[in-house]
C-alpha cells in the first residue's frame, strides 16, 4: 500500500514539475545571467528608451504596461501607438528606476538597462516574483543579439529574423564602403552634444563610422566619452563632421566659428546632424542601422549613386514597425 502511494505521489510530482518547466523558458541574458521566465509574456515593463525600441521593433509595443520616462514622449512611438503617452513611467537610466511602481503594474518581465547596479536592482525584482532580462546593445553585433535575444524571449523568433534581415542587408550595401583601402577613407568627426566632446574607441559610433567608410580620430588612443579642445579638433583636420542627433548647436551658426575656417569640414561644408526627429538613428537601437548606410551616402555619395536610400528607409520602418519612414515622417509635418 506504502509503495503505491510512493508511486502516485512521484508522478504527482512529475506532472506537477512538467507543468512548471513547460511555462518557463531559461536563456542566458547579456549580463552572463541564467535566469528562468515566464514562456508567455504578456506584461512587460522596460526601463530605458532603447529597451522600448526593441519591443516596438517587434510590434509587441501593446505588451507594454510600463516604460522609462522618455519613452512616452519619443516621437516615433507616439506616431505608431498613442497609448505609449499614457503607460505608466518606472524612472530612467540616469536618475533610476522606482521598484514599488514597477511592482505594482504586475509585470510578467522587466527588461533592464546595463549598469553597475543592474544585477542588484534585478535582485531585487526577483525578490518580488518579478522576472528580468538585463540587455546591453552597446555595439552593431550587440544589437542584433538584443534583438534575437527578445525575439526568442517574447516568442517572435519569425518577426526578430525579419528585423535581423533588414540588419543584414543595410551590411551588404556597406561593405563597398567598410573595405574601401584606408587611404580613400574620410577623416569622420563625431561630435556629440556640444563640437568638442565626442566618442573614443569601443564606441558604437566608432563602428557606424568604420562600417560608413571613415575613420574616427578619436578612436586611436581614447575610450568612451572624450572631451577634447579646439586646437585638438583642427589637428585631426577631419573631412567631415558629424554631429548627434541631441547636439546642442545650431550647424550653420558653427560654420561661422572662426577658428575652425581652415578645417576641412568646415571648408567643404561637410558638417552633418544625425536623423531622425522620429527617433535618433546615432543611438544604441535597432535604426543605428540605417544611420550608418545614411552616414556613408554622405561621406562616400560616389559609391551609392544607385542606391535610393529614401526608399531604403521606408522598407526598413516599414519591416521594423509596419509603417513607412515617409509617412510617419509626413505625420510630423516634415
Amino acid at each position: 500500500m506504502k509503495k503505491s502511494a510512493s508511486f502516485f505521489m512521484f508522478l504527482f510530482l512529475l506532472t506537477f514539475a512538467h507543468v512548471i518547466f513547460a511555462n518557463t523558458l531559461t536563456v542566458t541574458d547579456m549580463a552572463g545571467r541564467e535566469v528562468t521566465i515566464p514562456s508567455n509574456i504578456e506584461r512587460i515593463v522596460t526601463t530605458y528608451k532603447p529597451a522600448t525600441q526593441f519591443v516596438f521593433a517587434l510590434n509587441a509595443q501593446e505588451m507594454l504596461v510600463g516604460v522609462d520616462n522618455k519613452s512616452t514622449k519619443e516621437k516615433l512611438f507616439t506616431l505608431i501607438y498613442t497609448d505609449v503617452e499614457s503607460l505608466i513611467e518606472v524612472g530612467s537610466k540616469r536618475e533610476g528606476v522606482n521598484i514599488e511602481t514597477i511592482a505594482s503594474l504586475n509585470p510578467d518581465l522587466v527588461i533592464l538597462f546595463p549598469h553597475n547596479q543592474a544585477e542588484f536592482t534585478a535582485f531585487k525584482l526577483e525578490t518580488l516574483g518579478i522576472s528580468t532580462i538585463i540587455i546591453n546593445p552597446e555595439s552593431l553585433e550587440e544589437i542584433r543579439e538584443t534583438n534575437r535575444l527578445l525575439g526568442e524571449i517574447l516568442g517572435l523568433e519569425d518577426r526578430a529574423k525579419n528585423v535581423d534581415n533588414q540588419f543584414d542587408d543595410i551590411l551588404k550595401l556597406l561593405e563597398k564602403a567598410k573595405n574601401l583601402p584606408e587611404d580613400q577613407k574620410k577623416v569622420v568627426y563625431f561630435a556629440n552634444s556640444q563640437l568638442l566632446d565626442t566618442v573614443g574607441k569601443n564606441m558604437m559610433q566608432t563602428d557606424i563610422i568604420k562600417w560608413a567608410g571613415g575613420i574616427n580620430p578619436a578612436a586611436k588612443s581614447d575610450v568612451g566619452f572624450i572631451k577634447i579642445s579646439p586646437e585638438q579638433l583642427i589637428a585631426w583636420n577631419p573631412d567631415v563632421i558629424v554631429t548627434s542627433q541631441t547636439f546642442q548647436g545650431d550647424i550653420e551658426e558653427l560654420y561661422k566659428e572662426v577658428k575652425y575656417q581652415n578645417v576641412k569640414a568646415f571648408k567643404n561644408k561637410q558638417i552633418y546632424r544625425f536623423p531622425s526627429i522620429l527617433e535618433p538613428w546615432d543611438y544604441p537601437n535597432p535604426s543605428s542601422y540605417l544611420g550608418m548606410l545614411w552616414l556613408a551616402t554622405k561621406i562616400h555619395p560616389e559609391l551609392f549613386s544607385d542606391i535610393d536610400f529614401d526608399k531604403v528607409a521606408d522598407e526598413f520602418y516599414y519591416t521594423l514597425y509596419g509603417v513607412s519612414y515617409s509617412e510617419l515622417l509626413s505625420k510630423t509635418g516634415n
